[in-house]
């Protein structure tokens, strides 16, 4: 069974997740919950669970705050909130997942499902979740990676392409590093939509950043900075040149 407590100020909100983690999460145990920052912290001192649900705004104290005061976290998180705002992106490229109120069921599942197969540690999960929020008017500085193995945290920047490898995605470093994540290549082309990465092939997503040059063709190829020289799909050429133009 699945530890679980619940964070979130409004009555409702709790109430709701409740009922439907009790109705379509039969392996998650709700052990205690709480309406405000400071009530939650109380409560995960005296409590370990397995899995938090966290309200990201909450009066005199945010989730963020809370976690701060904790310190050192051993348990996964998922936050919950109504604001789509910037902190959901520092969340999407830390791996912690996140629901957007009101919670769906679907989105409820696949979150918990996601909690329960974590790899990354929570601290580390944390640590570059604070630092991309940090940069919350830039580009996200980094990205947990799980692997086979455990995870890896790398820069964005240092990315210069992915390749789909059926349900994984094979990350090319500078320095031509590379890792296999376990994730599928059409999740990295979600999340790396707003930070200068472009798909342009079935299997190929580039950091536009890292392109040298345009070779033409029927749909051309493109030169890279790690002298790799990748296809670009007829149907996606014009994605590319209106990327490029001057």
């Amino acid at each position: 069974m699945t530890r679980t407590i619940l964070i979130d100020d409004e009555t409702n909100t709790r109430e709701a997740l409740r009922g439907l983690l009790q109705h379509y999460c039969p392996d998650v145990t709700i052990i205690g919950e709480a309406a405000s920052a400071e009530a939650g912290l109380q409560l995960l001192r005296e409590q370990t669970p397995d899995l938090l649900f966290l309200d990201v705004e909450m009066p005199l104290g945010s989730g963020f705050d809370l976690l701060d005061m904790l310190g050192t976290a051993s348990f996964d998180i998922i936050f919950t909130t109504a604001h789509d705002r910037y902190a959901l992106r520092a969340i999407k490229f830390c791996a912690l997942d996140y629901l957007l109120k009101p919670v769906g069921v679907a989105e409820l599942r696949e979150a918990v499902a996601k909690a329960q197969r974590q790899q990354a540690p929570v601290a580390a999960q944390l640590h570059t979740f604070y630092d991309n929020l940090r940069e919350r008017n830039g580009p996200a500085g980094k990205v947990v990676l799980p692997t086979m193995q455990g995870f890896e945290v790398v820069e964005v920047a240092r990315v210069v392409r992915c390749q789909a490898d059926d349900n994984y995605t094979l990350f090319v470093l500078e320095g031509k590093e590379k890792i296999l994540v376990s994730r599928t290549l059409k999740e990295y082309e979600e999340l790396f939509s707003d930070y200068g990465f472009i798909r342009i092939h079935q299997s190929h997503l580039i950091n536009a950043a890292h392109v040298k040059r345009y070779i033409k063709g029927s749909g051309g190829y493109v030169q890279l900075s790690d002298d790799s020289i990748i296809e670009v799909s007829r149907r996606k050429k014009d994605e590319l040149m209106k990327r490029f133009q001057a």
